[in-house]
């Protein structure tokens, strides 16, 4: 039978002599008949163009995946400042390199599954691969959901598999050294209010000074939802002694300062120092977000019920507490019956 014909306007998708796939599409313009057409590798983006121009959301065939990244960075308007660093960092350092150039309506799987590979054979880990493959995914469904693009090239490429290392408890004898080694350094009440707290590193430099109240802070620039923490004796004394030798007093001063800008204290600067003057003094190394570790984990060994840690740290959900410092809890429930044998024997 011979092929029944489609109304005037539908458009068509026909395949080349070349293989390629080109969809046709007459619209009136000005009062005359204009013919459109573009040609593409896959029936399917062939139909998604003709879907789309016949809605008159012509796509813009010449728009590059890096062009696409920074208005897709331009849109995050509701990501925190730290989250959307991430993504920057994601798309200068590894995506606008090895996909940048590429027309965006282009990208195919097997473009991405090759990005994915050559980041893997630069030694990087797993978990920063699969952060950078994550970044990428999120904005091109972004893409497809706003309709620049027929489908997520990256949503079936597989995220490298990511086993993270076990985190290595703290004990008392180590806080006590860690302390003393910080002693009269810079970072010295930061150091003891973070192992003091179990708050992030992000949370305790955005302190201002009005945050600090007796035996608690109040973290107002949260990951998760604001909250007052509870923090140790210590912890407090370390609080009012940064206070005291801060450049400038005043509510809505920081209480974390640099050593030489005079400027609220960066994460990077804190991340960059602290585990050298840890190996300096022959302890083993440890970025800030390590004292949050500890805390947790000494809070753990001493007994701390899990929901009450996870409260404490600001974990949304008590479960993924466990999960993290899990392996910790053997270690905690022999020191309590080795406590049972002492107890015993005193008798």
């Amino acid at each position: 039978m011979p092929r029944k014909r489609g109304k005037r306007g539908d458009g068509a998708v026909t395949q080349r002599p070349n293989g390629r796939w080109q969809a046709q599409w007459s619209t009136t313009e000005g009062g005359r008949r204009v013919r459109k057409s573009e040609t593409f590798i896959l029936k399917t983006d062939a139909e998604w163009w003709l879907r789309q121009a016949k809605r008159g959301q012509t796509p813009d065939l010449d728009l590059t995946v890096g062009q696409y990244m920074d208005r897709w960075l331009k849109g995050k308007r509701r990501v925190r400042a730290s989250t959307l660093a991430l993504y920057r960092s994601h798309v200068e350092t590894h995506i606008r390199p090895a996909l940048g150039h590429l027309p965006l309506t282009n990208l195919q799987p097997r473009h991405v599954e090759r990005f994915v590979g050559e980041l893997q054979a630069k030694s990087l880990k797993a978990s920063t691969v699969g952060g950078v493959l994550t970044t990428l995914r999120s904005a091109l469904q972004a893409g497809v959901m706003r309709r620049e693009i027929p489908d997520n090239p990256a949503m079936g490429v597989e995220t490298p598999e990511f086993r993270p290392e076990p985190v290595a408890g703290m004990t008392p004898q180590e806080a006590s050294a860690l302390v003393a080694a910080v002693e009269g350094h810079w970072l010295e009440q930061l150091v003891r209010f973070l192992l003091g707290s179990g708050v992030r590193i992000g949370e305790a430099l955005a302190l201002d000074q009005r945050d600090i109240e007796p035996g608690f802070v109040r973290i107002r620039r949260p990951k998760t939802v604001p909250r007052a923490v509870p923090i140790s004796e210590d912890a407090s004394a370390a609080l009012a002694e940064a206070i005291r030798l801060a450049p400038r007093s005043g509510p809505k001063e920081p209480v974390f300062y640099g050593p030489k800008s005079g400027d609220r204290l960066t994460r990077e600067v804190a991340t960059h120092a602290l585990p050298k003057l840890l190996e300096k003094a022959g302890l083993r190394r440890l970025t800030p977000h390590g004292l949050r570790h500890g805390a947790a984990t000494l809070m753990l060994s001493a007994g701390m019920p899990m929901r009450v840690i996870a409260e404490q740290l600001g974990h949304a959900n008590p479960a993924m507490t466990a999960r993290v410092y899990a392996h910790v809890v053997p270690d905690a429930q022999r020191r309590a019956v080795d406590s049972l044998d002492e107890a015993i024997r005193k008798r």
